[in-house]
């Protein structure tokens, strides 16, 4: 016979006990409604979005003869005189986001990068807190002291990370390799669409496709870039970044512009993951944050 006394209690311990589950699930589904809300936008009303003109019949742009978009974004960043006549370009950074988290390893904030315009050759300063500086040129990477001493080097620091995974920790040289060939192909784009050894297609108005063939350092050898069609400036970049994780589809978002001597640059970048290749992107988490805080070019 069931102790009345004890009846009422554990009715109540049991509604509690439902209504607590029922708070979660709703939780829950808030959260997921509100991420799938979140999606819908960031691929519909920013710079993740797809927009493009209508498609047109693709060929490769003969070596030399830029494409209707390749021409209005060349202008848009300042013109062929002044890209032609470039350099290299000098920033301040500050780089973060779950990739660096994953590999273990970063750069410290508010460093320096440097790379020359013509050619993929970066300089980060420092690479870690020790001060070191590290220093791509081509496919090899090297660790150099404050005072110039060669302390590490990999003549093939893209052979040394073939079959990298996501979950592979890096090391200080695969750490400078990624970092150095990306910001080159980052910083040097007005510049690229002018190279005879890229192959870059319009696809449609806005849509270029690149081809960098084998003999440069770049996240892969296809990559698919869009601008903004009235103002020519690059709103998104599509890659499989190889060197991290080639089993990845990234999207590489131009959030902001910053203004250099009347010249525009990418000031805030933002690395996302894609669903599907050149498909929608999922707003959270970023796969690389990348703030700059000083560009010029020189």
């Amino acid at each position: 016979m069931t102790d009345a006394g004890t009846t009422g209690p554990q009715k109540r311990r049991r509604s509690r006990l439902v209504k607590g589950v029922a708070a979660i699930l709703v939780l829950l589904l808030a959260v997921l409604a509100s991420y799938a809300l979140w999606t819908v936008y960031a691929n519909t009303l920013t710079p993740a979005a797809l927009d493009q003109g209508p498609s047109t019949n693709p060929q490769p742009s003969p070596p030399g003869v830029l494409s209707p978009t390749a021409a209005r974004a060349l202008k848009a960043y300042g013109g062929e005189a002044i890209w032609k006549g470039a350099t290299s370009v000098d920033s301040t950074v500050t780089v973060g986001g779950l990739l660096f988290q994953l590999k273990g390893i970063n750069i410290p904030p508010h460093a320096r990068i440097t790379v020359d315009v013509q050619r993929p050759r970066t300089v980060i300063e420092p690479v870690d807190d020790s001060g070191d500086v590290g220093v791509l040129e081509g496919f090899s990477v090297m660790i150099v002291s404050p005072s110039g001493k060669i302390l590490e080097q990999r003549a093939d620091a893209r052979e040394h990370l073939q079959n990298a995974s996501v979950t592979t920790k890096w090391d200080r040289l695969n750490l400078v390799y990624f970092l150095g060939y990306a910001f080159w192909g980052y910083y040097a784009l007005p510049a690229l669409l002018m190279r005879p050894d890229i192959e870059w297609t319009e696809l449609g108005d806005g849509l270029l496709q690149a081809d960098f063939g084998t003999n440069l350092p770049v996240h892969s050898r296809i990559q698919r870039f869009w601008f903004d069609r009235s103002t020519g400036l690059l709103r998104r970049n599509d890659y499989t970044p190889v060197a991290a994780t080639p089993t990845a589809r990234a999207a590489h978002v131009i959030v902001d512009h910053g203004f250099s001597n009347g010249i525009p640059y990418p000031s805030k970048r933002r690395v996302k993951i894609s669903l599907e290749q050149y498909g929608w992107v999922l707003p959270f988490p970023d796969f690389i944050i990348i703030n700059v805080e000083r560009w010029q070019l020189q």
